[in-house]
This record gives C-alpha cells, structure tokens and sequence, in this order.
C-alpha cells in the first residue's frame, strides 16, 4: 500500500485532484484522489485490464459491430475489487460487460431521517441491540409477501410493491408502512425505486414460494454479507443548511443509512451471464488474458446482451425493494425500544453496482462498479431536485464519519462521486489484524451481529467468538481508508458537495 505519490508506472498526476492512467488502448481514463488518498498498485493493474476491453472489442473485429470503451473514471475510494476495482466507472458504446457491475447487482445505499432526537435515543442504545438482533437474525423480520407481490417488485420494483401492497397491508411490518408517503417518497430514488423488466429470468420459483398470500422468504429483509450493513446515526453536522433543510436533514436527529444489494438473486444474474459471455466467445479467438468479456448490444449477441439487462433490472428492482424493507425493520426496532411511533423520511436512495441505459442525454451504456451516481440540479423535477443535485450518500467505516453531500452533475467524472470510503487493507489480511489500534477501534463500537457475545452460551464456545471476532475485523475501522480525504478530493473536484456528516451510533452486520 502506497499514498498517490507513488509514481506508478501507469500514474501521471494532472493537479491536486486528478491523475491519468495512461494505457497503450487509446481509452482516456482519469482517477480523482488527493495526494493524501491511498492508491494500491495492484488496483491500477486492475484498472489496465478493464481498459484493455477495447483491444478485446477491436480483436473481435465485425462481431463488435464499432462498439467502444469511451472513456473511464475512478473515485478515490478506488481499490482492487474481485476482478474490477472498486470505483470503476465506464462509458461504453455498443456493449455491456456483466464483470463491470459484478454479482451484487444494485447494491447501494439509503438514507432516512427521523424525529427521534440524539438524547432521546442515548440511554436507550443499550436496549436497542437486542431488539435489532431479533429483528434481523432472530426470527422477528416478519414481512410477509404473496407471489403476486414478489412477481411484482421483480418486474417494477417499488412501483410494483405499492401496487400489490394490498395483499398484506394488514399484517406484519407493512402494518407500519404509511403507503401515500412511500409513493410519494418514490421521487427521492433513483429511477423512483423501478426499472421495467419484461420477464422474471430465473425467479419464478422465488416469486412463486409457499403459493401463501402471507408467505415469507429468506431474501427480503436480508442485509447480505461482506461490508452490507444497517446502522444508525446521528446527524453530527450540517455543512450546507439550505440543502439541509431542503433535505429534511436537522442537526442531532437519528438517521438510519442501508448497505445492501440484490442477495442471492445478484449472484444469480451475474454468474450465469458471466459464463454466457464466455460462451459466446469465438473459438477461433484467444480468449483474452483480463479474462473481462463483453456482452456486444448489436448483431448475433445482441438477444444475450438484452436478456442481461431484463435480469439486471429483475435483480435491481429485488434491492430497492430489500433496502426499503430494511430501513422499515430498523424503524420498528426504534419504535418499540422507545415506545412510541417514529416518524421516518427518505431522503434518498441510489445504486452503485449497475449499468445505467443510453439516454438522449448519454447514449452509451454507463456501468457503475462501487461508485454512486452523482447527476445535477435538473429543472425538469419539481422540488428541491430543480435546483439541488442528486444527494450521494458517502459511508465512512463502522467507527468513522459518513457524508451526505450533492452532486453537481459534473461530466469529467462521468457524474460518478465515492461510494464509500474504500478498503486499505483487503478482508481476508484484514480477518488477522491483532494490533493495538485495532483492537482500540473495535473496543469502541457498537455492532449486533447474528451472535451475541455476552450470551453465556457463547461465551463457553471459543471457536465461535474467534470467528466473530474475525469477522469484525474485517471490517474494523483500520481496515479502511479515513474518509476525510476522500471526500475532500470529490468536493473540490467539484463532483459534489457536502451537505451534512453523520456519526455512528451502533451497525448491524450479518
């Protein structure tokens, strides 16, 4: 691990912000990070193999029917990813590249504010835990959905879950859904929480279930693995009051920010349309050594590409829908610990593992890995959107700040900001950390996992609190980047700008 002074051999830093990746490709690439940001040399590797698409794309010759990597982008939580680093943002012509959006298909983030003011929470967090354990991990999710409504959120996601809501309006957690709130809280999501599939790619069985109008399952409400986290805040600080209050964001309110994706149904598409790309590549060619193939949208691929993007959007919609229903559980759980009923608002809720679609605006496919949308002001909208670019939600680590700022819609970065932000230190060397500064941060945290280490049962069972204590580890706050610069480097790149810093008060992490 170096800072960004390392002189990589690909590296040219342009100013305080900017450095190009220059490649033999002819593809412009542009890494965002201040001197002070970590870069890891093996992620610029990384980085050179996703832009050597283009050399696969020009070895494909006709079959690529002109298709073209643009140009590419990445933030400065850029770090080595399983196959593509993380932070990765591509303009591409003509193709799509399933690798480039991964298997946690639209994972992402949502924030929610709520009335509940920091010291009225306060002597309650201790309460708190148990409640969120057994909403989460111990039996108490209670979100009951008919095949109707699963079929429903596949094909349109939170448009499709409201229009079903019918089903089970009365039972469960949806007794605790104010349902003209969350259609009009649709307008403070991207693409309003719905992105229109034509079929179900291989979830009939899923949307099908028990056949029970009030069945449950184990995908909805859960919050998936790796760095996917609940967890509450404290607004710790309003930076731009005016967006603030536009926002519905007030100094020392709890807030409620979700970490998740499409679960098992994400590994699904990306799996299997990772073996099709392979599938369909000549058997006269080399397979090409970055081992990235490319879906071309045009010609005898063209069927496989679209059938990509209708799954895509099955799997997007399942984790608009998920995040929904999980912020829901967390609302409850505050709702019980402090006995009465918590007034909850979105403020907003983007991905940040998808393929966005050509538009008039942009008519490339834009693939975003790890990276939040960051679009301007857009007068079209009405509200605060016309003149406040779209929020993007900024997490720190478990013991670290995390940020809302908004966006500006700045084209050199391909309207792309952090999501997060990112590793220092991979998860499995992450997993031994034994050090003092470690064990420091981690002493100081809040987390409810699936064990309880207090539990006199558990605490009789070595093995098991070993592996806890791995896994918290991994995702202890010296395994990351401090998120300071990293925001830094996107405010004054002008991609966005900051608005508001929360604090964590306690995480939930399966």
């Amino acid at each position: 691990m170096s800072n960004s002074r390392f002189v990589h051999p690909a590296l040219r830093r342009l100013d305080d912000v900017r450095l190009a990746i220059d490649n033999p490709y002819g593809v412009p690439a542009t890494l965002f990070a201040r001197e002070e940001v970590p870069i890891e040399g093996d992620a610029v590797e990384q980085a050179l193999g996703v832009l050597a698409v283009q050399q696969t794309l020009e070895t494909l010759g006709v079959i690529a029917d002109g298709a073209r990597l643009r140009r590419a982008v990445f933030t400065p939580d850029f770090h080595k990813g399983g196959g593509i680093p993380v932070g990765t943002v591509l303009e591409a012509d003509g193709f799509v590249l399933p690798q480039a959006v991964g298997s946690d298909v639209n994972c992402g983030m949502r924030l929610v504010v709520t009335d509940v003011p920091a010291a009225e929470l306060a002597p309650r967090l201790d309460a708190l835990a148990p409640a969120l354990r057994a909403i989460y991990f111990g039996g108490g999710r209670d979100v009951p959905t008919s095949p109707r409504q699963r079929e429903a959120i596949l094909r349109a996601g939170m448009m499709g879950l409201l229009d079903a809501f019918d089903d089970n309006a009365d039972r469960g957690l949806w007794r605790t859904v104010d349902r003209a709130r969350a259609e009009a809280e649709l307008l403070s999501s991207t693409f309003q929480g719905s992105l229109p599939a034509r079929a179900t790619f291989a979830f009939d069985d899923w949307a099908r279930g028990s056949g029970r109008t009030d069945g449950r399952d184990a995908q909805l409400g859960a919050i998936g693995g790796g760095n996917h986290f609940v967890e509450l805040q404290v607004v710790d600080e309003i930076v731009d009051g005016a967006a603030a209050r536009a926002l519905g964001v007030e100094r020392d309110r709890v807030a409620i920010m979700v970490h998740s994706g499409s679960v098992g149904l994400g590994h699904a598409v990306g799996n299997f349309f990772l073996d099709e790309a392979k599938r369909l590549w000549p058997t006269a060619l080399k397979r090409p050594e970055h081992g990235f193939f490319p879906l071309v949208a045009t010609g005898a691929q063209a069927a496989v590409a679209a059938r990509y993007l209708d799954a895509m959007r099955n799997a997007a919609n399942f984790a608009f829908a998920n995040r929904f229903v999980l912020g829901l559980m967390a609302g409850r759980a505050l709702g019980e610990v402090l006995g009465r009923t918590v007034d909850a608002r979105l403020v907003w809720d983007a991905p940040h593992n998808l393929v966005w679609e050509p538009t008039a605006a942009r008519p490339a496919f834009v693939h975003r890995k790890g990276a939040c949308p960051a679009p301007g002001p857009d007068p079209s909208v009405v509200g605060a959107r016309a003149w406040l670019g779209a929020p993007v939600i900024l997490p720190g680590s478990m013991g670290t700040s995390s940020w809302l700022l908004a966006g500006t819609g700045a084209d050199e970065a391909l309207e792309s900001a952090s999501h997060g932000a990112g590793r220092a230190i991979p998860r499995g060397r992450a997993r031994h950390l034994d050090d003092a500064p470690t064990t420091e941060a981690l002493s100081r945290l809040r987390v409810v996992t699936p064990i309880d280490p207090d539990a006199p049962m558990v605490r009789r069972r070595r093995d098991v609190l070993a592996q806890h204590e791995a896994r918290l580890r991994e995702e202890a706050p010296t395994a990351y980047k401090d998120v300071a610069p990293i925001v830094d480097t996107v405010a004054a790149a002008g991609i966005a700008r900051p608005v508001a810093r929360l604090r964590p008060l306690l995480t939930v992490k399966a």
